[in-house]
C-alpha cells in the first residue's frame, strides 16, 4: 500500500465517507436536492469519482450504474418519461460525452429534462495536448438547450458564480424540459470528511402559477434599468405597489417609467464625503436592463434583490439574489397589490434627502453638468432626449426631465458608436417631435457619417459637448487620470483628433448637410440659444457645438460629487469597511 493510500484509508476509518471538499460538486449536490433531482446514471471514470462517491453515500439519490454512455444517455431518457421527472447524466473525460450525443438529439426533440453533468481536469488543460481532455464549451444547438462550464472554485466570487448559474441550469431545465450541460473540473480530492453542505444559496423562479413568498415588511425599492416605456397598466400597478409597500422607485433616464412615487437619487448617492442611509434597502426589486446611472445602481445596498422578467435569467447584479420572478411585471406587482400596509416614510425620506442636495448644487464650471443644469426643465412636453455613453449621461442623470419628455440611451452595448444614427432614427420615426441628443465629440465623430444620410430628418437638435477628448478618462476620479494624470490624453483618452478644438469639422459637415449650426464657447453664449433650441417653430436640424476644457469637466463633477460633507464620514467609512471584511471572512 502507497504512502497516499495509507493516508486516504486512515482518513475514511476516523471520519466516514460523506461529501468531497471539491467547492463546485457541493454546491451542484445540494442544489440538486432542494429542487428534488435524485435519480443518477453513472458511467464509470475518475474525474467524476469526486461527484459521484459524494452522491452514492448520500441515500437521497438513486444510484443507476451504465458502462456505456450511449447506452445510460437513453436509460436515462426511459426513465425521464415514465416518471416525468428529471434524471442525471455523470461521466468522465475524454470522449465519454461523445457518445450522449445521439440519445441528447432525441431528448432536445422531444422536450424530455436531462441534466447532463460532464467531468474534466481543469478549463486550463483544454488545448494543451493534456490526455483525456476535450473541449466541452461548445454543443449542437438542437442537442443542448445550455451549457455551463464550472472550473475548480479558488475564491468567493468563483463560489457565487457557480451558485447563481447551478441555480439557473437547474432552472432552465425544470422550465423548458430539454437537456441542459454541466461541464464541471475536479481537482481529484480524496478528502471526503465534509459532513453537512453549507453556505450554498437555493434562489427559486416562480410564476403565476406559482406559489409566491409573503412580501417582507421592510423598505422597498424597486431599480429599473433600461425598459421600453411602461404602460398606463404597468404604471397603475407599480404606483398601486409604492403606495401598499412602503415603497419608491428609483430609475435613471432610460427606464421607461413616469409614473409617481419615483425619486432621483443620482446626486446624493455620489456624494464622496456622505453617506445617504437610504442606500440601505432591505428588499430591492429589479426590473429592466443595464442601466447607466452607476451612482445610484452601484450605491445600494440591499439585503435581498428579486429580480422580475420574463426571460427568467439569473441576473444577480448586487450578489444578493433570492429569488427570480419568471413573470410580467405587472402582474407580480398586482399579485402583491392586496393587504397593503400604511406609511411611506421612505419614498417621503428619499424625496426629503433629494431636495436638499438639489438645493446645495454648487455653481459649476461650463461643461456637459452645466449644460444640463440649464437645459433639463426647458424641454418642451413630448420631445425625447437622446444621451451619449458616458459622461452625458452621467451629467444628465443629476437632473430630473420635465413631464411628458422621454429620455433614451445606447446602453445595451454601452460603446460610443451609433449614439447619434440611434437618434436620427429614432427622429425618422416620428416626425413630429423633437429629438435632442447630447454626446461628446469622440462619440459624434465615430457616428458622425450619419449626417449626410439622405434620409436626415429635420426634426432633431444635436449637442456636441468638444472637450477634446473622451472625458471619461481626464475625470479626476477615473483609474487611468489617477494613475497617468494628463499623459492619459495620449492614448487612453485620445486626445488632439478632429482638428484638437482648432478647426471644427463639424461646421463643414452641417453646411453639406443644410443643418442650422452654432458655436458656443461660455455660459453666456450656450444662454442665448437656449430660447432657439426649445422652440418648436425652427424648419432645421439643429448642432450646437459647445467647447469646454477637460479641467472644467472634471472639476464640475468634484463639485458635484462633494457639495455636502457629513462630518463622520470617514469613521462610518471606515466601519463599512471593516463590516465587509468581516462578511467576506464569515467573522
Amino acid at each position: 500500500m502507497s504512502q497516499i493510500e495509507k493516508q486516504y484509508d486512515d482518513l475514511r476509518y476516523k471520519t466516514g465517507c460523506f461529501y468531497t471538499n471539491e467547492r463546485n460538486k457541493q454546491i451542484i449536490i445540494f442544489l440538486l436536492k432542494k429542487y428534488g433531482i435524485k435519480r443518477v446514471v453513472v458511467s464509470p471514470g475518475a474525474t467524476n469519482f469526486a461527484l459521484v462517491g459524494s452522491m452514492q453515500h448520500d441515500s437521497f439519490f438513486e444510484m443507476y450504474s451504465c458502462v456505456d454512455e450511449r447506452a445510460a444517455a437513453y436509460m436515462a431518457i426511459g426513465m425521464a418519461e415514465k416518471s416525468n421527472e428529471p434524471v442525471v447524466l455523470s461521466c468522465t473525460g475524454a470522449t465519454a460525452s461523445r457518445n450522449y450525443m445521439a440519445a441528447l438529439t432525441y431528448a432536445f426533440k422531444r422536450n424530455i429534462p436531462i441534466l447532463v453533468i460532464t467531468s474534466s481536469l481543469s478549463l486550463a488543460s483544454v488545448g494543451h495536448l493534456k490526455a483525456q481532455v476535450t473541449d466541452r464549451e461548445h454543443s449542437p444547438v438542437d442537442m443542448i438547450l445550455k451549457s455551463y462550464q464550472f472550473d475548480n472554485i479558488k475564491d468567493a466570487e468563483d463560489d457565487w458564480k457557480v451558485n447563481v448559474k447551478t441555480n439557473e441550469a437547474i432552472t432552465q431545465l425544470l422550465l423548458n424540459r430539454k437537456p441542459v450541460l454541466i461541464n464541471v473540473c475536479t481537482t481529484y480530492s480524496l478528502n471526503f470528511a465534509v459532513r453537512e453542505l453549507s453556505g450554498v444559496k437555493y434562489i427559486p423562479t416562480y410564476s403565476l402559477s406559482s406559489e409566491l413568498p409573503s412580501m417582507p415588511n421592510t423598505n422597498i425599492c424597486v431599480f429599473i434599468g433600461s425598459h421600453k416605456r411602461f404602460s398606463a397598466e404597468q404604471t397603475a400597478a407599480l404606483e398601486k405597489f409604492c403606495e401598499c409597500h412602503n415603497a419608491v422607485v428609483m430609475a435613471d433616464h432610460t427606464s421607461g417609467y413616469y409614473g409617481r412615487y419615483r425619486v432621483n437619487m443620482a446626486l446624493p448617492f455620489s456624494q464622496e464625503l456622505y453617506f445617504s442611509k437610504n442606500r440601505e434597502v432591505g428588499l430591492l426589486i429589479h426590473l429592466g436592463e443595464i442601466s447607466g446611472d452607476y451612482y445610484t445602481f452601484g450605491g445600494l445596498q440591499p439585503k435581498m434583490v428579486w429580480r422580475v422578467n420574463t426571460d427568467g435569467v439569473y441576473s444577480d447584479f448586487f450578489k444578493k439574489l433570492t429569488a427570480v420572478f419568471k413573470m410580467q411585471e405587472a402582474d407580480f406587482f398586482n399579485h402583491y397589490n392586496n393587504g397593503c400596509t400604511s406609511g411611506h416614510s421612505y419614498y417621503e425620506s428619499c424625496l426629503k434627502e433629494r431636495e436638499k442636495f438639489s438645493k446645495k448644487r454648487p455653481d459649476i464650471p461650463f461643461g456637459n453638468i452645466w449644460i444640463a443644469s440649464q437645459l433639463h426643465d426647458k424641454l418642451p412636453k413630448g420631445s425625447q432626449l437622446h444621451l451619449g455613453i458616458l459622461n452625458s449621461l452621467r451629467s444628465w442623470d443629476f437632473f430630473d426631465l420635465p413631464e411628458g419628455v422621454e429620455g433614451n440611451s445606447n446602453v445595451g452595448g454601452f460603446g460610443i458608436d451609433g449614439c447619434v444614427s440611434s437618434l436620427v432614427g429614432a427622429a425618422m420615426m416620428s416626425p413630429d417631435k423633437i429629438f435632442y441628443g447630447v454626446v461628446g465629440d469622440l462619440t459624434f465623430y465615430y457616428d458622425a457619417n450619419i449626417l449626410l444620410n439622405k434620409h436626415l430628418p429635420k426634426n432633431f437638435r444635436l449637442i456636441v459637448v468638444n472637450n477634446g477628448r473622451g472625458i471619461e478618462f481626464r475625470n479626476y476620479c477615473h483609474p487611468a487620470s489617477m494613475a497617468f494624470g494628463k499623459s492619459v490624453d495620449s492614448f487612453v483618452a485620445a486626445a488632439g483628433h478632429f482638428g484638437n478644438q482648432q478647426n471644427s469639422a463639424i461646421v463643414d459637415l452641417c453646411k453639406e448637410a443644410d443643418i442650422d449650426y452654432h458655436a458656443i464657447s461660455s455660459k453666456e453664449d450656450f444662454s442665448g440659444i437656449i430660447g432657439k433650441l426649445v422652440s418648436p417653430q425652427n424648419d432645421k436640424a439643429m448642432v450646437v457645438e459647445c467647447f469646454t476644457s477637460a479641467e472644467d469637466e472634471s472639476n464640475a463633477l468634484r463639485q458635484c460629487r462633494q457639495c455636502v460633507q457629513d462630518p463622520y464620514w470617514r469613521i462610518r467609512k471606515v466601519k463599512r469597511v471593516i463590516g465587509r471584511i468581516k462578511n467576506r471572512l464569515g467573522l
